[in-house]
C-alpha cells in the first residue's frame, strides 16, 4: 500500500497558517479579528458586491432575510418575550449574516459607509434599500401568514394573546417615540454587524452579534423589519384596530427613518469618518482636479483652434 507523506497532509489537508521548513510546520501569528481599517475595507467589499447583485438575486436574498427575522420574531413570541425571548431573537441576524441575506437595516450601515467612501453610487443605495425593504416585508408576511397564523403554532403554545398585545404596543406609540427607538435599535444592530465583520470565525461572528441584538430587544427598541412581522401577525390574529395606514405610516415609517439614522449615520458614517474620511477627501479632490484639468485642456484646445481658424480667414 502506498504510504502518504504526513508533511503533504499538513500542507494541503489542514491548510494551517504558517510556513514549512525542512518538513516542519512553523506556525505564524493568527488574528481572530480584523483591525478597524480592514473591517471598513471589508464593509466596502460588501457594498460593491451588493451593488453588483442582479435584481433577481437581490430580491431572493432580501426575501430570505425577511424569513430569518420573522423566524426570530416567532421564537420571541413563542416563549412569551422577556429575557428568554431576547436571548433567542439574535438567531435571525445570525442567519442573515452567515447566509448573506439582504437585510435593509444592515445594508443601511454598508451602503452609507460605501457611498461616503466612493465605493458605490447613490442609485445603487436607493436600488438596494428599496428592493430589500419590500422583499424583507414580503418574507415577513409569508412567515406570519403561513407559519404564524394558519398553522395555529402560537395558539398551541398559548401565546396568541401575547402576539396581539405586542402588535398593539408597537403600533400605538407616538410617532417620535418609534423614531427614537428606531435609532437605538439599528445602532445596536449595526454595531453587531460591524463586530461580526471584525471577526474571522463563525463562533466569533455569533458572539459579536448575540449581545447587541439581545440588548436592543430587551430595551424595547423598534426594528422596522421585525415590526413588519410582529404587527401584521397581530393584525391577523385579532388586532382589528390596527389599520394598514397605521401600520405603514404610523409604525413602519418612523421605525425605518430611525433605523437609517441609527445604523447608517451613527455607525456607517461615523466609522467612515474615523477610518477613511481623509483618504476619501483626497480622492475626491484628485477627481475634481483631474476633471478641472481635462476641461481646461479642452477649453484651451478649443480656443487655440478658433484662433487658428480666425488667422486663416484673415489671411484669405
Amino acid at each position: 500500500m502506498e504510504q502518504k507523506d504526513p508533511r503533504n497532509f499538513l500542507q494541503s489537508g489542514l491548510n494551517l497558517p504558517g510556513i514549512f521548513r525542512a518538513g516542519v510546520h512553523i506556525p505564524t501569528p493568527y488574528a481572530a479579528t480584523k483591525p478597524p481599517k480592514k473591517t471598513l475595507q471589508a464593509v466596502y467589499n460588501a457594498g460593491r458586491y451588493k451593488a453588483a447583485l442582479t435584481l433577481d438575486i437581490l430580491a431572493i436574498q432580501s426575501f430570505m432575510a425577511g424569513i430569518y427575522i420573522a423566524m426570530a420574531g416567532h421564537l420571541f413570541l413563542s416563549v412569551g418575550g422577556g429575557v428568554l425571548g431576547a436571548a433567542l431573537f439574535p438567531t435571525g441576524l445570525i442567519a442573515v449574516v452567515l447566509a448573506s441575506g439582504e437585510l435593509f437595516t444592515g445594508d443601511a450601515l454598508i451602503f452609507i459607509a460605501s457611498l461616503l467612501g466612493g465605493q458605490v453610487k447613490a442609485r445603487s443605495l436607493l436600488r438596494n434599500w428599496t428592493v430589500a425593504w419590500i422583499f424583507n416585508f414580503s418574507g415577513c408576511l409569508v412567515w406570519a401568514a403561513l407559519l404564524g397564523y394558519c398553522s395555529d403554532a402560537l395558539t398551541d403554545v398559548g401565546q396568541a394573546d401575547f402576539a396581539i398585545a405586542v402588535a398593539r404596543k408597537k403600533a400605538f406609540q407616538p410617532w417620535v417615540n418609534i423614531f427614537l427607538k428606531g435609532i437605538g435599535a439599528n445602532f445596536m444592530v449595526c454595531i453587531g454587524v460591524w463586530q461580526a465583520t471584525c471577526a474571522e470565525e463563525v463562533a466569533g461572528k455569533i458572539l459579536a452579534i448575540w449581545f447587541p441584538i439581545a440588548g436592543f430587544v430587551l430595551m424595547g427598541f423598534d426594528h422596522c423589519i421585525a415590526n413588519q412581522f410582529l404587527i401584521p401577525l397581530g393584525m391577523m390574529m385579532g388586532a382589528k384596530d390596527i389599520s394598514a395606514v397605521r401600520l405603514l405610516f404610523q409604525a413602519l415609517l418612523p421605525a425605518t427613518l430611525g433605523n437609517v439614522i441609527g445604523g447608517g449615520i451613527l455607525v456607517g458614517a461615523v466609522y467612515w469618518y474615523v477610518f477613511d474620511s481623509m483618504e476619501s477627501f483626497n480622492g475626491y479632490r484628485a477627481k475634481i482636479r483631474q476633471t478641472w484639468n481635462r476641461r481646461s485642456t479642452m477649453l484651451r484646445a478649443s480656443i487655440s483652434s478658433r484662433n487658428i481658424n480666425t488667422s486663416a480667414n484673415d489671411a484669405v
